[in-house]
Parts: C-alpha cells; sequence; structure tokens
C-alpha cells in the first residue's frame, strides 16, 4: 500500500489492517480496533482538522504538537522545538494572544475563550485560525501545562471579509448614486434659473455654471460608482449588454439602481420621475427586456 505523506503511523497500522477485510460492520470494527491495541488518541491526533500542542506554562514554549500540524501549518513537531506562539503569531495580534495566554498560564479562565488570529504557516505565509488555550492543573490546583487547541479557518474569514467588504461597497453605492443625481438636480434648476435673468448677465452666468459643473466633477462621479458597482456585480453589465443590448444607459442605471436594493420611492426621486409614472417606465423596460407585464422586475434583476 503506498503511504500518503502525514498519514502518520498509527492511522497507517489501521489502514494494513483494513485491507485484509475492508466490508467489516460496526461492531467488528471496533472489535478490530479493540483487539488490536491501537492508539486510539494517535490515531484521532493524526487525522483531525485542529492543531492540538501541549505549552509551557511559564513562557508558553512548545512541549508536544499533534502530527496533524505539519499538514495544517506546515511545521513538524521538531519545527517547533524551542518555539513559543509568538514566534508565528502577527505583530498586529501579538498583545491580545499575550492576554489570552497569561490568563491560561495563571488559570485565570473558567471557560476557553475562542480567538481568531493569525499565524504564519510554513508554506502560505499568514494565514486565519480558530483557536482556544486551557489551562491543565495538577491536585493543587496549580497550572502544570497549558494545552492550545486551533484550527485553520482561512477560507471562511475571506469569505466574511469579502462579504463585509461588499456591505460597505453596497451602501456606498446607494449614497454616491443619490447624491449623483442631486447634483444633477441642482444644476438643472441653476439652468433654468439663469434663462430667467436678463440677456447681458445670462453669458457671465453660464461661464460660473461651467465652473461648478467642473468642480462637482458629475461625470467622475458616475465612472467611480461604475467601478464600484462592477467590484460588487462583475457580471450584472456584461451580461445586460450581452443578451439586452437595445438597453439605453438610462435602462442601465434604473436596473443597477434595484440590484443595489434601492426602494421605487428612491429611484423615482433620483431618476426624477413621478412614482405613478415609474410604473409606465418599469413596463417599457420590461418589454426591452422581453418580459411579461405580470412579471416582476426585482426577481428579474436578482437572478442577473
Amino acid at each position: 500500500m503506498k503511504e500518503t505523506k502525514g498519514q502518520g503511523k498509527e492511522t497507517e497500522r489501521l489502514l494494513r489492517l483494513l485491507e485484509e477485510d475492508s466490508n467489516l460492520d460496526g461492531e467488528a470494527l471496533s472489535r478490530l480496533l479493540a483487539l488490536q491495541q491501537l492508539d486510539k488518541l494517535k490515531l484521532i491526533a493524526e487525522n483531525t482538522i485542529d492543531v492540538v500542542c501541549l505549552h509551557h506554562p511559564a513562557d508558553g514554549q512548545y512541549l508536544y504538537a499533534s502530527s496533524s500540524t505539519e499538514r495544517i501549518m506546515g511545521y513538524t513537531p521538531e519545527d517547533l522545538k524551542g518555539k513559543v506562539p509568538y514566534d508565528f503569531i502577527h505583530p498586529e495580534q501579538y498583545s491580545k494572544l499575550l492576554k489570552n495566554v497569561s490568563n491560561s498560564s495563571e488559570g485565570l479562565t473558567s471557560m476557553p475563550e475562542k480567538l481568531e488570529l493569525r499565524f504564519k504557516t510554513k508554506h502560505h505565509g499568514y494565514q486565519w485560525f480558530e483557536g482556544y488555550t486551557k489551562p491543565i492543573f495538577d491536585k493543587k490546583d496549580k497550572v502544570v501545562l497549558v494545552l492550545s487547541c486551533t484550527r485553520n479557518i482561512q477560507d471562511r474569514k475571506l469569505a466574511e471579509l469579502e462579504r463585509k467588504e461588499k456591505e460597505i461597497i453596497q451602501q456606498n453605492l446607494l449614497m454616491s448614486s443619490i447624491l449623483f443625481e442631486k447634483k444633477k438636480n441642482i444644476i438643472k434648476k441653476i439652468e433654468q434659473r439663469i434663462l430667467e435673468v436678463e440677456q447681458d448677465t445670462r453669458k457671465e452666468l453660464r461661464s460660473i455654471l461651467c465652473h461648478i459643473q467642473e468642480t462637482m466633477n458629475l461625470d467622475e462621479d458616475w465612472e467611480d460608482f461604475m467601478m464600484h458597482y462592477k467590484k460588487v456585480h462583475p457580471d450584472f453589465y456584461a451580461n445586460l449588454s450581452m443578451h439586452y443590448p437595445a438597453l439605453s444607459q438610462k435602462d442601465m442605471k434604473h436596473l443597477a439602481y434595484i440590484r443595489i436594493g434601492m426602494t421605487s420611492s428612491d429611484i423615482s426621486r433620483i431618476m426624477m420621475v413621478k412614482k405613478e409614472s415609474l410604473r409606465v417606465v418599469r413596463n417599457r423596460l420590461k418589454k426591452k427586456l422581453g418580459l411579461d407585464a405580470s412579471e416582476d422586475l426585482m426577481t428579474f434583476v436578482k437572478r442577473l
């Protein structure tokens, strides 16, 4: 049988025994584990998804590391000899770990406190781990060892951070889109007022308005909106452009506003459309999208 790297001697021993009969029922397998006197703690340590270690209570030095440490962090127990967890913790989280280990070393914690920390792995740099430390007492209530148990949560943490980032961008998109349309509305009102003044001052006022428009950077605001929008919904505009080429820029904006969760009231306000007219606008939009009048536009947009 080919040995798998990092599988562990006790696991290899069990697999060799099972090669003789791979169809054992629960009772037979239980008997085999007992009769062969397999070290079940070693078997668990070799296959757990956790890194289990024992530390000296005085300085946190590694005294034991489960064989799973090499598979999960890249370090062999020999690599950890003479080392302490502070050698691997991200500098920004040093104090957080120090407080936790100190409490365990002094026996101050009654219940283990779970921490999320970044540890430096051997081959993949700093990664997120979740774990806890627990003091082990002797009969005189003195802490003789500190147990640590951690597991890699890199994928979960990255997904969580990405979700939070998207939520923040989504909120910023909503605000920027409303502010953008408000700016346009202000400019439009100023233009209307300019038309009301005398002819000889109109030219000068138009010149001032141009400077105001440049300062407000309306085009840049919209480009900034689009840049952040594509980060949250990268395929949204690409799918619309590919499948519905007849859509105008205004149609695209309308659908984008729906996609980021704006209410009909907000959309009617920033698009300067009366709320009762929004239904007519959306029915025209549905026709361009090939939808029936009874189909829900929000449901369609969320599927894009």
